[in-house]
């Protein structure tokens, strides 16, 4: 897997097994620690938030946390733009394949303060392989200081995610986990989507189509 976030992963996970190995008696092996991380993870259920304190103190927004699976960043600004009684049911791929590159931005949607109010907006992200495994996870992925004037109401978070899968990436259901939240008002929105990769060729490895010949078929 080609996340765009692996170099920032690289440095999350150091920095958090150096705070583990602060914590621990140092007559220990690193064997005896690496033994008891793994005990710990296999405790945690599927979907268990990695931090038990991660919405300590704050109440449930009243705004809404999405996740969007889009092809383009023209998807996602479509998606943003679009009347709400259609966003249920688009922006969300549910199947991938090897070697594309997927875009999955944090959007909030219903916020019901004013644009011109201070805001503090981080996306807690978690990304679980099909074994229930955690690939990744990242305290403050993305953020957002102010809302777009043209949709004042629906505010995406940036960085975007992108991920892109490899060949030998397990096939599978892949689940996104994000809690978005608001320091301003103390307040969190969770939200989850799932994505099925399916095994065979890969995006870069497929050949070149010939030319469609006779009549052209309609579009759908």
């Amino acid at each position: 897997m080609k996340p765009a976030y692996r170099i920032g992963l690289c440095v999350l996970l150091v920095v958090s097994f150096m705070l583990a190995l602060s914590a621990q008696d140092s007559s220990q092996s690193l064997g005896d620690l690496a033994r008891q991380e793994r005990e710990r993870k296999a405790k945690q259920p599927r979907n268990s938030e990695p931090d038990a304190g991660e919405t300590s103190g704050l109440k449930e927004a009243t705004f809404k946390t999405n996740i969007l699976i889009t092809e383009s960043h023209a998807a996602i600004e479509k998606w943003v733009l679009m009347p709400e009684a259609g966003r249920a049911g688009a922006g969300r791929i549910r199947q991938a394949t090897p070697g594309k590159k997927y875009y999955l931005p944090f959007v909030v949607t219903d916020y019901p303060w004013p644009a011109s109010e201070r805001m503090y907006l981080t996306a807690h992200v978690r990304l679980v392989s099909p074994a229930g495994k955690t690939l990744f996870v990242a305290a403050k992925f993305s953020g957002a200081l102010g809302p777009d004037p043209k949709s004042p109401s629906v505010i995406v978070l940036n960085p975007v995610m992108d991920l892109t899968f490899d060949a030998d990436d397990a096939p599978g259901m892949y689940t996104i986990l994000v809690t978005v939240k608001d320091g301003v008002h103390s307040v969190y929105a969770k939200a989850e989507e799932q994505l099925q990769l399916i095994p065979g060729t890969s995006a870069a490895e497929e050949p070149a189509r010939a030319p469609a010949t006779g009549a052209p078929t309609e579009a759908r």
